[in-house]
């Protein structure tokens, strides 16, 4: 039988000497076994393991770093050389010799995120510079930068005869524009 939790119960066999006309519908529990219920042991030996996974993942998100900040700003200025070179592609709508270039050639902009990082972690940005430039999950212009960009490549990818190449003049121009932004920051605090 089933409790009203849906446990299953074990019951005695009634015993062989009942007299008649004596109710046995409610059966003696002697066991419930329900696999769903953790103990309390069990459930702090699983969640003490937690600390210890999160500092091994925060451990590794730090080891990360390869790089100085001087050459990780010396690659968002080549990022915006790459990105004028992708301009001139789309002007003269020339989406698979611009596809080719934003995957394989436009190194240091694909690898935004990393010298982003790289300059968000050195000290020579004050907390405000930080700030602003941001992460993708702290926004700021840094987000601009990878959302805009991410866009434009996520809309190079889609096969579409009819292309609308304003859409991605626009997330180009947006993804420069911002990009301008983080070197000036930069700039500002002395790179």
């Amino acid at each position: 039988s089933i409790n009203s939790r849906g446990a299953k119960i074990a019951t005695e066999p009634t015993p062989t000497g009942t007299p008649t006309g004596t109710s046995t519908s409610t059966p003696t529990p002697t066991r419930i076994t329900n696999t769903k219920v953790v103990d309390r042991r069990g459930a702090l030996t699983s969640f003490g393991l937690v600390p210890l996974l999160w500092s091994q993942g925060s451990f590794i998100a730090t080891a990360k770093v390869s790089i100085k900040p001087e050459a990780a700003f010396n690659n968002l200025v080549k990022a915006r050389k790459e990105l004028d070179a992708a301009s001139t592609y789309l002007a003269n709508k020339d989406i698979e010799n611009l596809k080719e270039y934003l995957n394989q050639d436009a190194v240091n902009i694909n690898n935004y995120e990393e010298n982003a990082g790289v300059l968000l972690a050195s000290k020579q940005l004050d907390v405000e510079s930080k700030m602003a430039i941001g992460t993708i999950r702290r926004y700021g212009v840094g987000a601009d930068v990878i959302i805009m960009y991410g866009g434009l490549k996520a809309d190079l990818e889609e096969d579409n005869e009819d292309m609308n190449y304003a859409n991605l003049s626009k997330s180009l121009k947006r993804t420069t524009d911002s990009l301008d932004e983080v070197i000036s920051i930069c700039r500002s605090n002395g790179f």
